[in-house]
Formats: structure tokens, C-alpha cells, sequence
């Protein structure tokens, strides 16, 4: 269970509901989890509910997505404000932050709100720092650009690919990686209908090792070209915290979309090969 350390005596209750209490950070966190116990319990009732209405698989996605939209994101939003607007500077107020999935123009307008302690809590400078390098490679930013040597002693970089007057979808991946491995018959799916007319693909091994790396190309079959043993060097550039993280790139370079997955995928390369 989490705590925050200060001076004075902090009471802590293990059981079902874990309870933390004794000194004033304590007791604002332990509000803080009773908030976000109670949406918990509301979004566990909300799900049985649906289920025991002997729905289709379509109607349950529709409804599910209906609960999401209309519910769970606003209460969870205003679960965080509440919070947040009661620890502006503190511990507290850091940890609802980090936790709150901001996009950097929403996240550079709460931490206007927050107090000099906060800012200089540890979590929120690095928050600070991916949120810079967020911006960097946002939407309609021009491409950063990297190298790294290959197994045979080679040199490649993004550059040697995007930015060469096509569309460039990058897929960052890993071989230990099963969403990555689920995501290939998606982009090879692209890859066939799209290649001939224009579109690249490359793929961009991350935080593998190469001999593993290699395999996964051949068991899968992937067929396109593979910047490999890139290790942390793009993840950190593009502030990529998990993968795969699949980036269209425009002819001159630009960025049109990051985080691409399955049909929202498809449905961008769709709309882009069109123009």
C-alpha cells in the first residue's frame, strides 16, 4: 500500500481495504483512495449490470463504450480535480497528477495551479521533462531523427526512411512483446494493400535483444525493413512508455499520428492513402 512519509505517527490498517491515517497527508491520501474505491465499486457494478443484460457482443462494446464516455471518464476526471484542488502542493497533489493521464496542454494548465513544493517533487519533474519531449513529437511536429549501428556493424537512421516523400508507418516493438506480436497481421495487412501504392513501413526494435529480435522477424514473417537493437535510444526521443507505439509520418517528415492500434490504424492509413 502506498503511504506518505512525514513526521508524526502514521496509523496503517491492512485488510480488504488497505487504511492509512495519523498524520495530515495521510489522512487527505486516504480520502484520496476512498474516492477512487468508490468509483472502482461503481465501475464493478456498472459492468455486471450490462453483462446480465444477455446483450450482443456489439450492443455490450456500444454499451461499454457509453459507460466509459459518460460516466467513468467525467467521475474519474472529477475524482482527480476534487483532489488535486485540496493538495496543490504537496506529496498528494503530485501523486494525482502522475495518475491523472493528462495531455500536455491540459497538464501544462494544472501544474499552473500547483504550488513550488509540487513542482519540485521528484515524479512531477520528470513529468515535466516527458512532457516536453511529448510536445517535441506531437502531432504535426517534424520528425526527431536517430542511429543506431546494426548487428553487421552498419549505421541506419530514422532519416534513411521518413522524410523521403511518402507515408512512413513505424512500428516500435519488441519480440518478448504480445500485443506487438498481435499487432503484425494489422500492419501486414497494410502493408499488402498499401505498399504498392506508396506506403512504407518500417519497424524499430526496441528494449530486445537481437538474436531475439531476429527470430520474431522470421516466425512472424515480417517483411519489411527493421532498424534493430535500438534499445531505449528512440523510446526516450519519442516518449514512448509502452509498446507497441505505431507512428504515421507524412512525405516531408511531420508527424500525423502516434499510438496507432488495430482499426484506428487502419482507418487513418485508409484516409491518408486516399489523398
Amino acid at each position: 500500500m502506498e503511504l506518505v512519509l512525514e513526521n508524526g505517527d502514521i496509523a496503517v490498517e491492512m485488510g480488504e481495504t488497505d487504511k492509512r491515517s495519523g498524520t495530515p497527508l495521510n489522512d487527505s491520501f486516504a480520502l484520496f483512495m476512498s474516492d477512487m474505491d468508490s468509483l472502482q465499486n461503481t465501475i464493478i457494478a456498472k459492468q455486471q449490470e450490462i453483462i446480465q443484460k444477455g446483450l450482443s457482443e456489439e450492443e455490450l462494446r456500444e454499451a461499454w463504450q457509453d459507460f466509459q464516455t459518460n460516466t467513468i471518464m467525467p467521475e474519474f476526471n472529477r475524482v482527480m480535480s476534487e483532489n488535486f484542488d485540496r493538495n496543490k502542493d504537496n506529496a498528494v497533489g503530485a501523486w494525482a497528477i502522475a495518475n491523472w493521464n493528462l495531455e500536455p496542454a491540459q497538464f501544462d494548465s494544472v501544474l499552473n495551479l500547483a504550488g513550488e513544493t509540487l513542482k519540485a517533487n521528484p515524479l512531477i519533474k520528470m513529468m515535466i521533462q516527458q512532457q516536453e519531449i511529448l510536445k517535441k513529437t506531437a502531432e504535426g511536429a517534424m520528425f526527431t531523427d536517430f542511429t543506431i549501428e546494426q548487428p553487421d556493424g552498419s549505421k541506419v537512421s530514422l532519416s534513411d526512411y521518413v522524410g523521403k516523400g511518402k507515408y512512413v508507418l513505424v512500428d516500435f516493438w519488441a519480440s518478448w512483446c504480445g500485443p506487438c506480436r498481435a499487432e503484425i497481421p494489422n500492419i501486414k495487412e497494410l502493408y499488402d494493400k498499401y505498399h504498392s501504392k506508396g506506403l512504407d513501413i518500417l519497424g524499430v526494435a526496441v528494449w530486445d535483444k537481437v538474436e531475439d529480435t531476429q527470430k520474431a522477424i522470421k516466425e512472424l514473417g515480417i517483411v519489411w525493413p527493421q532498424i534493430i537493437n535500438a534499445q531505449q535510444i528512440p523510446t526516450e526521443l519519442y516518449g514512448i512508455q509502452g509498446i507497441p507505439h505505431i507512428i504515421l509520418f507524412a512525405p516531408d517528415g511531420t508527424i500525423v499520428a502516434r499510438d496507432l492500434r488495430e482499426e484506428a490504424m487502419k482507418e487513418k492509413v485508409a484516409e491518408v492513402m486516399k489523398k
